[in-house]
């Protein structure tokens, strides 16, 4: 088989099996299936025999596919539905394609009809034997690609080495046409190539997103065991956090259901036991873990069998001050789970969790690799006015034995507590916590590049150095509170992060790492955050340019592999699918809807306008007049468009059907009445120019007429350029005899063009 009858067949089998695709839906109708069968079985017994006669013409071809696209409608409409009628309309243009003498670009449109009818069979049925024809035209797409381009080729290289044009044409004219043909071969190539890469991407995605994937909740879900971070642990040696600070890897990232009113944090680890340079999570605080309430009060997920939702709290929140977040957490080596201030509710895929009713603090043990997570949190706070009332210091007896706790410390640090509560005449703990909370910030510097030297480095931090990091800030704040009587603990987590524009989320790193300060109030009895680090310790986001938004554009890509390609797994997969048919369904409910309010608004127009209107002569002629501008106005746009083109395209006299019925006879009988030799002669240059460019003679600018005609080989191009030099350059007349002639020449070159070209096709096939 050589490469001709082997691109033959796998275009056939292309076609064929794409046809199959659609007739093992059960959708079609037997004789429909029958005509597009003995249609390809006629055009591959043609085209095997090299038949170029009985053939349509490409001016046939569109005449039949204008004329059935109203077909198509009333197919629609009475016959079939709308899907069938434009799965009929495909496969009658490809039928008719197929009786034609084909050209590369009519195979192109044969491909492209075969790739549209694949798109119609998915859309009809999606079972084993879509499957199967899937595959199959996958094989011949690919097969029949690379026979095309070989063939197209080996053609052009052919036509380069012994065509007899080039071999007749001047030195400098085969220079520029061997330029211009490898330009046109490399950017066919680069289109082509284009096109396979995003036909296959069109292709392959849908099925790797169908493709079933093992593994569930956060099996399988990292890239490894993730290292555990220090500061993120029941033990946080102070100094700890900086080390972190320094890195940029992501630590999560966070999509929230509205964009909250004020700057938030994402709680993790809260820490109560301090012992002189370590704080820790106490034993009794342990104990508040309330693992068998949220365990009890469990639910099953509707959209997954590995995801359960926990109930964290059984008081009545405002919904006003709900706020849900969708967490992504990458691998950090700790159980801990983030989330901002007090969370109520908790959906994953974790089983069991913790949740101490002391601290609001979650975790789940056995995490590894990614996980994902939903959590709902009241992020309500107290009014300040309230707060700033309140003078009770009688706590629970769990909050003073665990938030008043302090080691032995240096007495200076109690001494310059009380100096500052003094010195700013703060009388309520509200005051008196935001009293130090401002020395802090205002009196001290912030800097990661901390080596203390003592054995007390709260106290160098206090009253040798007066610089350090957020820790030092939280610790500093947390013990002089508790050395006056004010219940306060430390809490690990992390700021808010960067706003991601692109993609929505929060993106959350290392150096988001942050350590903060929770105090107790009586009266209302809730926790309230302070934060006393300096605002150089506060990452700003805000100041961007290219580099962040390129940043922006790098996670947002990041995000969405790790997403839709790395994690993807069996319960997103059904998720995704069914909210793509949902929009499917809502998208054509709405095109139906505009489909039969069309419709209907048509149909009242056309029953009032034939049915109920008198019609008297005055109407019937304004009916006319309105259907003849209408034909006019219509003629007159296409001639313009067509005009305008064809001047961009090349500036000849000979055009399209209107320029040749309508332009041209005008032309002559004003050249008739003015005797305008000069612009008669190159009118019907022109036109011969025209005709023979069908044939691929281009007249060069460096070319005369006789260099052109003789170069040509056509005879009657010669006449009509001896005739054309007389005209033009001779002053010279044609009698009626001579203009007869000229005439005949054009008509006897438009025949020998048609029969070269016949003649090239046959040989070519």
């Amino acid at each position: 088989m050589n490469l001709e009858a082997y691109f033959r067949s796998t275009s056939y089998a292309l076609i064929g099996t794409a046809f199959a695709g659609l007739a093992l839906t059960g959708e079609l109708d037997a004789l429909s299936v029958v005509l597009f069968l003995t249609a390809m079985a006629l055009s591959f017994y043609a085209d095997s025999r090299g038949w170029t006669r009985l053939r349509l013409s490409e001016r046939m071809w569109r005449v039949l596919a204008i004329c059935y696209i109203p077909f198509s409608f009333v197919d629609a409409w009475m016959f079939s539905d709308r899907i069938l009628a434009l799965t009929h309309l495909t496969m009658f243009v490809s039928a008719a394609k197929l009786l034609q003498n084909k050209r590369d670009r009519d195979w192109v449109f044969l491909y492209l009809v075969a790739f549209f009818q694949v798109l119609l069979t998915a859309g009809l049925t999606f079972n084993a034997t879509f499957v199967v024809s899937l595959t199959l035209f996958l094989f011949c797409f690919i097969s029949t690609l690379t026979a095309f381009e070989i063939r197209r080729a080996r053609r052009e290289v052919t036509t380069i080495s012994g065509e007899e044009e080039i071999i007749l044409s001047p030195r400098s004219r085969r220079k520029d046409e061997a330029k211009n043909a490898g330009a046109r071969r490399v950017r066919y190539l680069v289109s082509a190539s284009l096109a396979q890469i995003a036909v296959v991407g069109a292709l392959a995605l849908p099925l790797f997103f169908m493709i079933p994937r093992f593994g569930s909740g956060n099996i399988g879900r990292g890239f490894g065991d993730a290292q555990p971070l220090t500061g993120f642990s029941e033990t946080v040696q102070l100094g700890d956090v900086a080390s972190i600070k320094k890195s940029q890897r992501v630590v999560m990232r966070i999509e929230l259901d509205r964009k909250p009113e004020h700057w938030l944090r994402w709680r993790g680890v809260v820490l109560d036991k301090y012992e002189g340079s370590t704080w820790k999570s106490s034993k009794e605080g342990e104990q508040g873990a309330d693992q068998d309430f949220v365990d009890k009060n469990a639910e099953a997920d509707e959209s997954s069998k590995f995801v359960r939702v926990y109930p964290l709290s059984e008081a009545p929140v405002d919904k006003r001050f709900i706020l849900e977040q969708k967490i992504s957490l990458e691998p950090l080596g700790t159980n801990a789970l983030f989330a901002a201030k007090r969370p109520i509710l908790l959906k994953g895929p974790f089983s069991p969790i913790s949740a101490n009713r002391y601290t609001d603090a979650i975790s789940a043990r056995g995490l590894s690799g990614r996980v994902l997570y939903t959590v709902k949190s009241d992020i309500s706070a107290p009014d300040e006015r309230e707060l700033r009332s309140d003078a009770e210091t009688e706590y629970p007896e769990y909050v003073r034995e665990l938030y008043l706790q302090l080691p032995a410390i240096d007495p200076r640090i109690r001494q310059l507590a009380n100096k500052i509560v003094y010195d700013a005449d703060a009388r309520t703990p509200y005051d008196k916590a935001r009293a130090i909370e401002s020395h802090l910030k205002t009196k001290f510097s912030y800097t990661l590049d901390l080596k203390p030297t003592k054995k007390d480095p709260l106290a160098e931090f206090l009253f040798d150095l007066r610089e350090g990091h957020c820790e030092y800030f939280a610790t500093a704040m947390a013990v002089m509170l508790r050395s006056i009587g004010i219940p306060a603990r430390i809490v690990n987590g992390f700021q808010m992060g960067e706003y991601n524009q692109v993609s929505g989320f929060y993106t959350v790193r290392d150096s988001d790492a942050h350590s903060w300060v929770e105090v107790y109030f009586a009266q209302p009895g809730v926790w309230v955050e302070f934060d006393a680090t300096p605002s150089d310790g506060i990452n700003d986001y805000s100041q961007g340019g290219l580099l962040a938004q390129l940043r922006q554009y790098f996670d947002a890509l990041e995000a969405f592999w790790l997403d839709y390609v790395v994690t993807l797994d069996g319960d997103e997969q059904a998720s995704m699918m069914a909210e793509i048919q949902k929009r499917l369904l809502k998208f054509r409910d709405t095109v139906y809807g505009y489909y039969k309010s069309v419709k209907e608004w048509f149909r009242n127009k056309a029953i009032k306008f034939l049915l109920e209107k008198k019609w008297d002569a005055a109407s019937i002629f304004k009916l006319i007049g309105v259907l003849i501008f209408i034909g006019v106005a219509i003629l007159g746009a296409y001639i313009a468009v067509a005009h305008r083109r064809r001047k961009r395209l090349a500036p000849t006299g000979y055009g399209p059907w209107w320029h040749r019925w309508l332009i041209v006879p005008l032309w002559r009988r004003k050249l008739r009445s003015t005797s305008d030799h000069q612009r008669s002669a190159v009118l019907f240059y022109e036109q011969m120019l025209a005709i023979a460019s069908r044939a691929g003679l281009i007249k060069q600018a460096d070319q005369t007429p006789l260099e052109f005609a003789e170069f040509s080989g056509f005879d009657q191009i010669r006449e009509i350029t001896r005739a054309y030099n007389r005209v033009r350059f001779g002053n010279a007349r044609l009698d009626q005899q001579e203009a007869q002639s000229v005439s005949a020449r054009l008509a006897d070159l438009k025949r020998a063009v048609r029969k070269r070209k016949s003649r090239k096709t046959r040989n070519r096939l």
